[in-house]
């Protein structure tokens, strides 16, 4: 049963991840990306460290610990989405999703090199497949422009998606998903301020504020920010780094399921194999312990 509420809890949090970037074209129309990660931001801090201090659940946090801390929000969200949002302008979208879908198998190969996390055959084979359905997901449109700045930029991501993996992984160990992603923000919130005050500070506060702006930014930083790095700090503590990782290949599944039923995007026939492979690839990798599950369950 605990297991089966893991798979629940990754499957919720890259649902919470998806949905953001059908929201982002919301909030876009009125903010800039700086503004919306700093009210983001203050909003998934003020909220978690409320609930901390307000139901006693506050843990008091080692000294050195607080240096590991700032690592895990230096990687993500400040580096993460540095790369990614100046990459983004330089390089076409299913290049970029190309790029960032290869997350999981550099984390894979980071897991196995750093955190010593064993890869059996059924889990490699599981990326593979997964990361080629995300392939195929993302070749339906055939631009693949880029400059060399643009892919520069994405490797910063993918880096420090593989980072955050990693530095993170201890702490889950220690600490409680909501103590951890409450500093996370916080030490995030920090690492943008510099940014937002010099690119964004002066259309945030000349700019006519939009209502269904904010209410979409706060649905970003109580699904994204908030609910999906809670549950998916969990995830990575139960079922470790390599086999969490591969459930963020669900995410462009999510998206391309979100864009049909919302935007009214055409499902084609390389997208339904692409998703199709890519929950194939999800089931391998996990295939070990759903096959001790089901011996539990027989007996």
């Amino acid at each position: 049963m605990k297991l089966w509420l893991t798979y629940l809890k990754a499957i919720l949090a890259m649902a919470g991840w998806s949905i953001t970037f059908v929201w982002f074209k919301v909030a876009f129309r009125t903010y800039r990306p700086y503004e919306i990660t700093i009210l983001r931001l203050v909003l998934a801090s003020t909220l978690l460290f409320s609930i901390m201090w307000l139901g006693h659940h506050g843990q008091k946090i080692r000294r050195k610990d607080f240096l590991q801390l700032m690592l895990v929000a230096f990687c993500e969200p400040f580096m993460y989405f540095i790369g990614e949002a100046n990459g983004m302008q330089y390089v076409s979208s299913t290049l970029g999703s190309l790029i960032i879908s290869t997350i999981p198998l550099f984390t894979a190969f980071a897991a196995w090199l750093i955190l010593k996390e064993k890869i059996s055959g059924y889990l490699l084979m599981g990326l593979i497949v997964s990361t080629t359905g995300v392939a195929i997901i993302s070749l339906n449109s055939a631009d693949l422009t880029a400059t060399t700045k643009g892919i520069m930029y994405l490797m910063i991501a993918v880096f420090a998606g593989v980072f955050y993996a990693i530095t993170v992984r201890n702490l889950t160990l220690r600490y409680s998903a909501i103590t951890i992603v409450a500093w996370q923000s916080l030490f995030g919130l920090i690492y943008f301020l510099p940014l937002f005050f010099y690119y964004d500070a002066h259309h945030f506060f000349t700019v006519q504020h939009s209502a269904q702006g904010l209410i979409t930014i706060a649905g970003m930083s109580l699904f994204a920010s908030v609910g999906a790095f809670m549950l998916f700090t969990g995830v990575i503590r139960e079922l470790g780094v390599i086999k969490s990782n591969v459930f963020t290949n669900l995410i462009p599944v999510f998206t391309v399921i979100l864009a049909f039923l919302i935007l009214g995007d055409t499902l084609t026939l390389s997208s339904t194999i692409g998703l199709c492979l890519t929950l194939i690839g999800l089931v391998l990798s996990q295939y070990k312990d759903l096959k001790k599950l089901h011996r539990r369950q027989q007996w």
